[in-house]
């Protein structure tokens, strides 16, 4: 007994010292809270940071610029006119007398596209690599759905594709949090503006797995910010004394409400309305010297700070008590170490002066950053969306516009021509005219020799081929978009058949099928994310069977003692999740239960039917029922309606002698 004891009191030890840490050790543990020790330091991080959000600015301008397209405002870049100043197209068009005309065709190319995307429904699911797993895959497709759903990713998602194509970026966080609206922590996944994001811009890999520093400004109140970081009112008073020119009453409302015109403005440092508060949220992948360690003794693998020097130690001492306990030293279970260099992810929310309201190693066991971050093409480094594919043919568009407007404009329209020896003494021109266009008019005048009679000129506008150019431009935005007619929904030629109509459809998504791939792609990365963190911080038992689909007992409910430990050794697909699909489903469903592959409850409890779910209930009721001995309670006539409505007539029969009708 003794020998026993005293190896596992040996089995956690550890060398403790009491002795108060300096700046750098503070920096190197790197988990400390509400500090200045650092802030030269920290200062240093902040410009790093700061020049790499500057890095992007060329691309933010020309991420506004497809924004003013996309929005209408398509005459406001800048130009320098005849006098040598700098102004903007619109101003200049209207200083030579003409109307600066736009026909906005981006608008409702992005809107088709955004219309494709959620045509084409879909859920995230996690698919078992083993098959002993498929319970727990069923449970964690489950959870992960039951996470989106509370995050409202359907309609994010949608909102991140169109700054998807208007941008190519996207960026979102998964993080765990306390969400006021719930009342309780739980995953929380957001989509974060390019406005506000930063990252080492020597970026090639399209995984983004060279990225070595990400962050975020964040804009809040100073109420907030002591409600996330203060645990008493001491915190509390350091906090507003670091943001003591925060004044939380001097409110600035913007002359331009519901305009980007804040985020356009947004500087690294001071937030552009005086009630907020600058947090610089920065991650960063570091490396330092850590330890490898192997104990023998509960068979764990860890690497820790602990140094050689102290693991030597426990070793030492397991020794002498294994010896003095009778053991034979080969059988003394050891900790086998080495030293590797070892790359890991911390954090550091900072103020704009460099005290830290918090800095930590990563805390998921993803061991990374909670953000997800896809740039697309990333050719040579390069980011763009579709919609500044498309400016040039937009210009276009406009400029072609404007000049038939001119020409028609400047062209003769129903001009009277008369010879002055033409009209009467009596008369001056203007009454000429008035009598000229009045209903029923007459005029009387003497002809001489010679004298042509009155006549109006009424021209056509000159064909210099304006019209023919803007046919061309708007089939060739459609060409490169790959955004067709068939795609927008509009009615086809008279004598197009349906199967032709349905093929083009399908062959201009050719053009975007790259950028929805890719979409697809980030997707699955972050609900891999936050599948991750789900595993992580689920420690109770959750109800999540709430996407209306049947699953089994096991997996209506989420247990982390059976999913939260396991090894995530799951993938993460996309399932389709069409009106069209669930039909085919339930036409082949509806084929077995003919077939008498499968009898009725299979059937329900499989189809995407409306009503399968009262049915089966009913089904269960009647059969408990059976079984205590009870009278068995007939089917609701409303249910047996709605079942029949647009059902196999033949399926239906079965379906009914199968619950005893």
């Amino acid at each position: 007994m003794k020998r026993d004891a005293s190896i596992a009191e040996l089995k956690n030890h550890a060398v403790t010292s009491n002795k108060k840490k300096t700046p750098t050790e503070i920096n190197d543990t790197r988990t400390s809270r509400l500090t200045e020790d650092m802030m030269s330091e920290n200062y240093k991080t902040l410009e790093m940071c700061r020049q790499y959000y500057d890095s992007l600015d060329d691309f933010r301008d020309r991420r506004k610029r497809s924004r003013e397209y996309l929005r209408g405002n398509q005459w406001g870049d800048m130009m320098v006119d005849d006098n040598g100043d700098t102004i903007t197209e619109e101003t200049n068009i209207l200083n030579q007398g003409k109307v600066p005309l736009k026909q906005n065709v981006i608008r409702p190319l992005i809107r088709s596209v955004i219309g494709q995307y959620r045509t084409g429904k879909s859920k995230t699911v996690v698919l078992a690599r083993k098959k002993d797993d498929t319970k727990i895959s069923e449970m964690l497709t489950n959870t992960l759905q039951t996470a989106q759903y509370n995050n409202d990713t359907e309609e994010i998602d949608a909102r991140m594709a169109e700054e998807f194509f208007l941008s190519g970026m996207a960026c979102s966080k998964s993080s765990y949090s306390f969400v006021k609206e719930w009342d309780t922590e739980d995953a929380v996944t957001k989509n974060i503006s390019p406005q506000r994001v930063f990252f080492n811009t020597d970026i090639e890999d399209t995984r983004m797995r060279d990225l070595r520093m990400i962050g975020e400004l964040i804009d809040t109140t100073l109420n907030e910010i002591v409600a996330s970081f203060a645990k008493n009112e001491k915190e509390e008073a350091k906090i507003r004394g670091w943001y003591n020119s925060v004044t939380p009453k001097d409110v600035m409302i913007s002359g331009d409400g519901l305009s980007p015109t804040l985020l356009d403005d947004l500087d690294f440092y001071i937030p552009s309305d005086p009630s907020k508060a600058r947090i610089i949220e920065v991650w960063e992948l570091v490396s330092e010297w850590r330890t490898y360690a192997h104990d023998y003794l509960d068979g764990s693998y860890v690497i820790t700070k602990t140094s050689v020097k102290e693991l030597q130690k426990v070793n030492d001492e397991r020794l002498l008590v294994g010896i003095e306990n009778g053991m034979d030293p080969e059988e003394i279970p050891m900790i086998d170490y080495s030293r590797k260099k070892e790359q890991f992810w911390v954090v550091k929310f900072l103020t704009p002066y460099g005290q830290c309201l918090y800095q930590g190693e990563t805390i998921y066991n993803h061991q990374s950053h909670p953000y997800t971050l896809v740039a697309y093409p990333l050719l040579d480094g390069e980011v763009w969306g579709l919609v500044e594919d498309i400016i040039d043919q937009q210009r276009s568009i406009n400029r072609m516009t404007s000049l038939i407007d001119s020409i028609m404009g400047s062209s003769a329209k129903g001009v009277l021509m008369v010879h002055e020896d033409a009209i009467p003494k009596d008369m001056d021109i203007g009454e000429y005219a008035e009598e000229w266009t009045r209903f029923n008019g007459v005029i009387v005048y003497k002809g001489k020799t010679g004298t042509p009679a009155p006549y109006q000129v009424s021209s056509n506008s000159t064909n210099i081929g304006a019209q023919e150019m803007l046919a061309m431009q708007l089939k060739m935005i459609q060409d490169i978009s790959g955004v067709s007619s068939a795609i927008q929904g509009q009615q086809a030629k008279s004598g197009t058949p349906s199967s032709l109509y349905q093929q083009e459809a399908l062959n201009s998504t050719t053009n975007t099928r790259d950028m929805f791939d890719v979409f697809s792609w980030y997707k699955r990365q972050r609900d891999t994310k936050l599948l991750k963190v789900i595993q992580q911080f689920y420690d109770e038992k959750r109800y999540v069977a709430v996407s209306g689909n049947r699953y089994a007992e096991e997996a209506m409910y989420y247990d982390p003692e059976v999913a939260g430990n396991v090894p995530f050794n799951l993938v993460v697909t996309e399932g389709v999740d069409t009106p069209i699909h669930r039909m085919i489903i339930d036409d082949q469903l509806k084929g077995l239960l003919e077939a008498g592959v499968i009898d009725g409850e299979m059937y329900l409890e499989n189809s995407s039917l409306p009503f399968a779910d009262k049915i089966l209930e009913s089904i269960n009721k009647r059969k408990q029922q059976m079984q205590d001995g009870q009278p068995m309670e007939q089917m609701p006539p409303e249910l047996v309606e709605q079942a029949q409505q647009g059902a196999n007539p033949e399926a239906m029969q079965k379906l009914q002698q199968f619950v005893g009708r």
